[in-house]
């Protein structure tokens, strides 16, 4: 049986014309480079926002070092952990003050969450005190108990509280990013918390450093004249060495 020119497709397949096949060269370059276009825009990409992320957490920094400025003014140049509970006032009767001095004690690592917290009234906001870059805080809208502390308080902040802070000693260390490793202590393993004494005495092979988690092994460090400082993990070791206390303790939250 003959079949009708108009019915067999294969006799009108011509193939591609000479300008249908341009086209489709030109359509496959285009997706070709665009392929290629994206994977070099994608890591600049990153590395912008991981600036970014970077700006924001010394700007974080930057707040808590006028915050805990406001409260030392109120509070005859002492930061909250170095207040008491109590006091007693210039009438002879006892005041609370709000300090948290009391859970200053390096047993007391869980509660390193309510120094923070006994700075409401400065910091307004907690998310001021975490670093844009540190996914696995808790995402807390209040300093409440039940959202900023309780058993997982410790993962509601990203950075650590130096012990030796001093308004009169401006070289030590007030606050600054948690991700350091320094011996067999590496904060992104701690799921607690811990205060960790550096001290002075580095070397080589034992210094603290910065971790891959944050900043690309770089942090960010508060001082106590308020002044916030991008530092590379020689620059940290410095840091600690110029410091007045000899002990360089810091109050850590948990990393996990």
């Amino acid at each position: 049986m003959k079949i009708p020119k108009k019915y067999n497709v294969l006799a009108n397949n011509q193939g591609f014309s000479q300008v249908e096949l341009i086209v489709v060269i030109v359509i496959v370059l285009i997706l070709m480079i665009g392929a290629v276009g994206a994977g070099m825009l994608l890591p600049a990409l990153a590395k912008a926002k991981a600036k970014a992320q970077r700006i924001a957490c010394v700007n974080n920094l930057k707040q808590v070092g006028i915050a805990t400025r406001i409260y030392a003014t109120d509070n005859q140049d002492r930061f909250p952990w170095q207040v008491p509970a109590i006091e007693t006032g210039p009438d002879g009767k006892e005041v609370m003050t709000g300090g948290t001095a009391e859970y200053l004690a390096s047993s007391k690592y869980k509660e390193t969450w309510k120094h923070w917290q006994a700075l409401s009234n400065e910091l307004s906001n907690p998310k001021v005190l975490r670093c844009p870059r540190d996914e696995n805080r808790n995402q807390v809208v209040s300093f409440s108990d039940s959202s900023f502390g309780g058993e997982n308080g410790n993962l509601s902040f990203s950075y650590f509280i130096g012990k030796g802070a001093d308004e009169a000693k401006p070289n030590n260390i007030l606050s600054g990013d948690r991700n350091i490793v320094f011996g067999d202590y590496n904060n992104d393993d701690d799921n607690k918390g811990t205060h960790q004494k550096f001290g002075k005495q580095f070397s080589a092979t034992r210094r603290p450093e910065w971790t891959e988690s944050l900043h690309e092994s770089q942090g960010d460090i508060l001082l106590s004249d308020s002044s916030v400082q991008q530092a590379s993990a020689s620059r940290l070791a410095q840091y600690m060495i110029d410091s007045s206390d000899k002990d360089n303790e810091l109050m850590f939250p948990a990393g996990k």
